[in-house]
């Protein structure tokens, strides 16, 4: 008997879910008959539709009515989104409670395969688990290798992060060395000693769960009982091996994914587009809830989906704004943009949409060499020279131990490098052990790892890495979940000889979670572009990269022109002034729409664009008029 025959889920069921969400949510009924959906279909959901609190809503019910206590929900993402809404809408309830624990899982795609598939495999081999983290693992490979080796993969144009298996074990990737070759097979010897001391990449972990799926179907067919419903949120950025896994083992569960294919901007070496998100007759989610008719009549033109969008929000009717400037005054853009803020928006408005912000953001937002005078605008940096796109809060000193490990996953999020997140780890315990025992027991050095490793035997180093590692891979920093890491930071505590203690340091701040856990508070003084008019109004205009903005809401929001073999918005212009298509659209290209789709429809309100005036044919100008853009020259 299916979970759809065990349970239906009823219009009392939806009016019961809206009462425990503070009665400012009401479902519709397109969006009730998504909830109440318990087959097998994707749910095509576009910019601002809800569907995050949709997905919560059909939880909830189901967590009310579930009676198995060995098997349960599955929900899998790439972000906590789902999990912190779960804490917003639910966190003092019942059901809410009973969601985040045995026997439903919420987590990412990674950490589900990881638990029930990869680290049992990769044990029963004989490894130890040390380290998960490709940066760090690569890292320390490439240290391993005698310099010779080095500097022939370095002549190939390769770099330490190929010292991994990517696409099979017991394969490396290094452009054309053969098998046979010393290099070659130094790096595997690295790989292979790495990994009996219990290293390991993500990617590796995930090969793993492939082997350990293909070589024991006995794996696959308790994942089916444990889970015989699956919920995957934001699907469209689920990758080809994680679908393959993904399909290997949910054979026979009901399984819904949420997405929308039009901002799949997560792109992954060697991918290609599949077809596995949507699938054939999804429900679709057409109406947004952020923005007008104006700006969804703007943005549909760059979706790739069948389906478009329809904005029906009416709290603002704004002049949508194209500026067109000579590079030689790239360094306006964005006073001109402020101004065109400050004359829109009252300033009761800016202080109402406040935490929504006004932002600048580009596809290119690194710097990674000079900019030549053809490429002009290359990157952010290009627009405000004080723009520093590896910004990290590393002269911030936390309050409380949750501080820096909410410090940290901020900055694994923003930068996606683990080793900045195992920092700010670190230094918390650091901090924590210093302060508790009135000595200097931790050293501050500048691989701190060291010094926390060098203070325990073999025996202790290894279960201070396990613990380390439950802390970094936990989903979230909740007062729930905070229970458990407090009780990993004591057995931490023990390994250097101090007992449990009470400290305020170690206490679980709700402020510290809501004003340091989300992107929109990056620490607001670093780069935010401050604007004062002639009347002592100002405005602060925070800059980005477009995948960093992905999920917000703005009041307004600036799409920046940037170079990226080409310049990035020009390229897609025939799309942006709804031009006929006169030829297939490159690879390139799909990406650059799934980017600036993304980028145009983060604002509430205002939308504007900056594209160097000599890119911009008249024909096009006159489209882009047509359509409903206001085109300003600078």
């Amino acid at each position: 008997m299916s979970i759809s025959d065990e349970i239906i889920i009823t219009d009392d069921d939806i009016d019961w879910v809206e009462s425990i969400f503070d009665g400012d949510i009401r479902f519709d009924l397109p969006r009730r008959e998504i909830i109440k959906s318990l087959k097998s279909v994707d749910i095509q959901a576009f910019p601002g539709s809800g569907k995050t609190t949709i997905l919560v809503a059909k939880l909830a019910i189901l967590a009310k009515k579930w009676n198995s206590s060995s098997s349960g929900i599955c929900v899998l993402s790439h972000t906590n989104v789902a999990r912190e809404e779960i804490e917003k809408r639910l966190g003092n309830t019942e059901v809410g409670a009973s969601l985040l624990r045995y026997p439903h899982f919420i987590g990412t795609v990674h950490s589900f395969f990881n638990s029930f598939m990869a680290l049992p495999w990769i044990r029963s081999k004989g490894y130890p688990i040390e380290i998960i983290d490709t940066e760090f693992v690569s890292a320390y490979r490439w240290n391993m290798l005698p310099k010779k080796y080095r500097v022939a993969i370095l002549h190939k144009k390769k770099s330490y992060m190929d010292c991994c298996y990517k696409n099979e074990l017991g394969k490396v990737e290094i452009g054309n060395l053969g098998e046979k070759t010393a290099t070659y097979k130094a790096v595997k010897t690295c790989i292979e000693e790495s990994q009996k001391k219990g290293y390991f990449t993500f990617r590796e972990t995930l090969l793993f769960a492939q082997e350990a799926i293909s070589s024991n179907s006995r794996k696959a067919d308790f994942v089916k009982q444990r889970f015989p419903i699956l919920f995957i949120d934001e699907a469209q950025d689920t990758n080809s091996m994680q679908w393959d896994l993904i399909n290997n083992v949910f054979t026979e569960s009901i399984y819904q994914g949420f997405g929308d294919e039009n901002q799949a901007i997560y792109n992954f070496i060697g991918e290609t587009d599949n077809n596995n998100f949507p699938r054939d007759n999804p429900l679709i989610l057409a109406e947004s809830k952020r923005f007008n008719s104006d700006i969804s009549k703007l943005t549909n033109p760059l979706a790739i989906s069948k389906a478009e969008m329809i904005g029906v929000n009416r709290t603002f009717r704004c002049e949508n704004t194209i500026f067109l400037y000579n590079v030689d005054k790239i360094d306006t853009v964005l006073a001109e943009y402020s101004k065109l803020v400050l004359s829109t928006f009252t300033d009761e408005e800016l202080k109402k949409y406040k935490s929504d912000g006004c932002y600048a953001i580009g596809m290119v937002h690194a710097k990674k060499e000079a900019t030549q005078r053809e490429q002009l605008p290359k990157g952010i940096f290009d627009y405000w020279g004080e723009y520093n796109p590896r910004f990290s809060s590393k002269k911030m000193t936390p309050k409380y131990l949750i501080e820096y490990f909410v410090l940290g996953r901020n900055e694994l999020n923003q930068t996606g490098e683990a080793n900045l997140q195992v920092e700010w780890v670190l230094k918390g315990l650091r901090k924590l052990i210093n302060d508790t025992s009135s000595n200097i027991i931790i050293e501050d050095r500048a691989l701190l790892i060291n010094s926390f490793i060098n203070k325990l035997d073999s025996k202790n180093q290894n279960v201070f890495r396990i613990n380390l590692l439950s802390i970094l891979n936990r989903p979230s920093f909740s007062e729930i979940e905070w229970i458990d890491i407090r009780t990993t930071i004591n057995l931490i505590l023990n390994l250097f000889g101090i007992e449990c203690i009470k400290s305020d340091f170690l206490d679980w701040r709700v402020n510290s979670v809501v004003n340091m856990g989300v992107n929109h508070s990056e620490s607001s003084a670093h780069n935010t572009f401050r604007y004062t008019n002639e009347n002592d109004r100002s405005l602060d205009v925070k800059l980005g990269s477009i995948h960093s903005v992905k999920g917000q809401t703005h009041l307004s929001t600036l799409v920046l022109e940037t170079f990226s073999h080409k310049h990035n918005l020009v390229s897609i212009i025939p799309f942006i002034s709804g031009a006929p298509l006169r030829k297939k659209v490159g690879v390139r290209d799909i990406g650059r729409l799934k980017c600036h789709y993304v980028a145009m429809t983060r604002a509430r309100g205002l939308l504007c664009l900056a594209i160097p005036k000599d890119k911009v044919d008249e024909e096009s100008i006159e489209r882009l008029g047509l359509l409903g853009w206001n085109v300003q020259t600078i």
